[in-house]
């Protein structure tokens, strides 16, 4: 029982230069990519998993970008969006880059997928390289990339949130803002699910993978770093952060295995929501600790830190591994495709998305992170931090 809970959550935030990284974060993102993991290679056993995963990566990213953006608001009273999108392309495109490049280079000479004969190599390329993968589009795409509807959500996300963020936080409406985010959420949920339902059942894929289906998740996790110092308050007893990590993992363990979770609109008004709430108390756990974490959830936390390449090459691997189609995997190539892509996602750790953290460092000594001078926060940003 030590995962989480093996102490009282810090109560104040603790202000450094240098950002600290927290085990239990990349616990939590190697539970969620191993679970992806599951889901594409047993799709007929955890047919729930895939958006599991996907959910809990949601939550702890609108968390984590959330914190990145306030905490450029109360050293500069603004957002540096220049900054802000720069680091995000130094951390994501070198391994998409990568991703797409493979994926071109062997279509073009052996065409496995067919996708060169069909002639949407160069349309797939433009999909993914312009975070377009979760909209309906007037051409088609190879399934290689459809993973990459996910990154699309975020992406898509952050091109809106920052602005909201720093409006509300300057009149101090953060709370005005979660309210109403969460009210448009789930309304064009309802409506895109309703209309499915009604008009076009067979489009379930298309409204699976539309950015407001799940963008609830992003916003439930900016509300929880928004409201950090309550919401860890709210699990300072540690008997209390038992129970609470129990349940939540109880109820992800058990929705992974939701029949039909990607196209069931009972998992999109039920099984999602409490996928989503569960993952935010999670996060919220493995924030609000600091030590370390036990020695045997040392494979997750590896796993959670080249989760994103792991995400990234899975679906491509099985595709290629198995003719072009992801039913009825063999065992032997479930568990090959696993390792594959394991040994793909640490390789790229240490190749192309080190060249991006290489990048991004000299972008940093190019143009250091000053603080303007001294003077007062504005009260809503206190507020939230």
């Amino acid at each position: 029982m030590a995962l989480l809970v093996g102490e009282r959550p810090a109560t104040t935030a603790p202000h450094t230069e240098k950002r600290q990284r927290l085990d239990g974060l990349d616990v939590l993102r190697g539970a969620a990519v191993g679970a992806v993991l599951l889901g594409h290679s047993w799709p007929g056993i955890f047919q729930g998993a895939g958006i599991v995963g996907v959910i809990v990566f949601f939550v702890l990213s609108g968390y984590l970008i959330t914190n990145v953006l306030v905490r450029d608001i109360e050293r500069h009273r603004k957002i540096r969006y220049g900054r802000f999108y720069a680091h995000r392309a130094f951390r994501l495109v070198p391994a998409l880059i990568s991703l797409l490049g493979v994926y071109a280079a062997v279509e073009m000479a052996t065409d496995v997928l067919g996708d060169r004969s069909k002639g949407i190599v160069g349309y797939t390329i433009l999909a993914g390289l312009g975070y377009l993968k979760d909209l309906p589009l007037p051409f088609d795409v190879s399934m290689a990339i459809g993973p990459l509807w996910t990154l699309a959500v975020e992406e898509q996300f952050y091109l809106l949130w920052p602005a909201l963020l720093v409006f509300a936080l300057r009149r101090s409406r953060q709370g005005r803002l979660i309210g109403w985010s969460t009210a448009v959420a789930l309304f064009l949920m309802s409506a895109s699910v309703l209309a499915m339902m009604t008009m076009a059942p067979q489009l379930h894929a298309l409204v699976y993978a539309l950015p407001t289906t799940w963008g609830l998740g992003l916003i439930i996790g900016s509300a929880l770093r928004l409201y950090r110092l309550r919401v860890f308050r709210w699990f300072s007893d540690r008997r209390l952060r038992q129970a609470a990590l129990l349940a939540s993992v109880g109820i992800l363990a058990g929705l992974i295995y939701f029949p039909k979770a990607n196209e069931t609109p009972s998992f999109m008004f039920i099984g999602g929501p409490l996928a989503m709430l569960a993952s935010a108390v999670l996060v919220t756990l493995a924030a609000s600790r600091t030590a370390v974490m036990p020695h045997w959830t040392r494979p997750l936390q590896l796993l959670g830190g080249v989760s994103y390449a792991a995400y990234l090459w899975n679906y491509v691997v099985i595709l290629w591994l198995n003719g072009g189609s992801t039913a009825d995997l063999p065992p032997l190539v479930a568990v090959s495709a696993i390792v594959l892509t394991l040994v793909i996602a640490a390789v790229s750790w240490h190749t192309v998305e080190r060249l991006g953290r290489i990048a991004r460092a000299r972008f940093d000594e190019r143009y250091p992170d000053r603080r303007p001078a001294a003077g007062k926060v504005d009260a809503g940003v206190q507020s939230a931090a």
